[in-house]
């Protein structure tokens, strides 16, 4: 595929067409070797020669991405546990991330945690502590790095008008590609968080790239510039949204309220094909859950409602300012996400995507009373 390759470590302006990446540093460098010899006839000194020739070739196709792989599979052996940094070639530009691996079994396949910075760093790793709840559930956790700078910031372009969503959608596929190919993945439980721009980015991956990603979660996500949206396959979605954030505002923004939180849930219960009436739960103080199931091919909705809440990652590491959380954003999102695997294409009954749901919210009841257990959730820890 154009513009797409490998960018080998110590080696900026070497490329592969056609594959997806490697692991820096985990290849050997080559020095040359210097061979004197003579032009013998004796069939001992050629067949000394071709053995040479041999044993080189065979150790230089050994060093390409994707040779080992074709005689270890990614399964066949325990993965290394931690960190490593992986660069790859999307659409011509050196795109990088960081993987994260915990300790696993061989032949044991596991989920994707695709964690999504906001505008302006790279910080979702430690912010979240995702790679902390990885290790502790056993998924990988891969944090993508934008590139794009706006106002000196960089930031996810999740409002380009390019077929197949852009660049930064197009690197996530690739990003895909590579994990499904080097490492032993469940390729059903492949999931996308992110919080703030990276919400946004994750409901575009969603849109774009629905039969790969299960479910995917937006913490005080940003849905004003996103485009209409037709995905192929119904996706599961929880969205965490405070209601005094002024960054992106709960309710939209003004005149027309341009990216508000329920009606942009409406659309993707329209596109799940689900029922409009909520389970409604106060799962935490001053935090309300709605869940929307029986959804198409087992997908579902839900919304964590934080009263009070402003531009935050509740429990975020160090915490936001503003008020204390009483819920963990990270571990509500994973366990949702971990109840979903890739749904099938939409069925012939399916709503029309892009068309307005019926979505309801129920009274918001949290005022003055007492929590009431969620049928399915826990707070998960919760960090001041």
């Amino acid at each position: 595929m154009a513009g797409r390759g490998v960018l080998v470590a110590g080696d900026a302006n070497r490329r592969e067409p056609g594959r997806a990446g490697i692991v820096a540093g985990s290849y050997p460098t080559f020095r040359p070797i210097a061979y004197r010899w003579r032009v013998r006839t004796g069939r001992s000194r050629i067949g000394l020669l071709m053995a040479i020739l041999g044993a080189a070739a065979t150790q230089l196709l050994c060093a390409l991405p994707g040779a080992a792989q074709e005689t270890a599979k990614p399964c066949q052996q325990a993965p290394t546990p931690g960190n490593s940094q992986i660069a790859l070639i999307s659409g011509g530009v050196e795109r990088t991330a960081t993987v994260h691996v915990p300790p696993a079994a061989a032949a044991q396949r596991l989920p994707v945690v695709i964690g999504l910075h906001g505008a302006g760093g790279k910080f979702f790793e430690s912010y979240s502590g995702l790679s902390v709840l990885a290790d502790a559930e056993g998924f990988i956790a891969v944090y993508p790095n934008p590139i794009f700078a706006v106002n000196g910031h960089t930031s996810w372009d999740i409002a380009s008008g390019l077929p197949g969503g852009g660049p930064d959608v197009q690197f996530l596929g690739y990003l895909l590609d590579y994990l499904e190919s080097s490492l032993c993945v469940d390729t059903s439980r492949v999931y996308a968080a992110g919080v703030s721009n990276g919400g946004g980015l994750a409901a575009r991956a969603a849109c774009e790239l629905s039969s790969r990603f299960a479910a995917i979660a937006s913490i005080a996500g940003g849905y004003r510039s996103l485009p209409p949206c037709q995905p192929a396959n119904p996706v599961s979605v929880i969205e965490v949204h405070g209601t005094s954030d002024t960054v992106v505002p709960y309710n939209g923004f003004p005149p027309n309220a341009a990216g508000a939180v329920r009606p942009w849930l409406s659309m993707w219960g329209q596109r799940d094909g689900c029922p409009g009436q909520p389970t409604v739960g106060r799962i935490a103080p001053r935090v309300e859950q709605y869940d929307w199931t029986g959804c198409a091919e087992g997908a579902a909705i839900e919304h964590i409602e934080i009263f009070g809440g402003g531009h935050q990652l509740p429990s975020g590491i160090p915490p936001d300012a503003g008020q204390a959380s009483t819920v963990s954003a990270t571990w509500l999102a994973w366990d949702f996400l971990r109840q979903h695997t890739q749904a099938g294409p939409y069925g012939a009954a399916a709503p029309l995507p892009g068309t307005p749901g019926p979505l309801q919210f129920g009274d918001e009841r949290w005022a003055g009373g007492p929590v009431r257990s969620s049928a399915r959730h826990r707070r998960g820890p919760v960090r001041r």
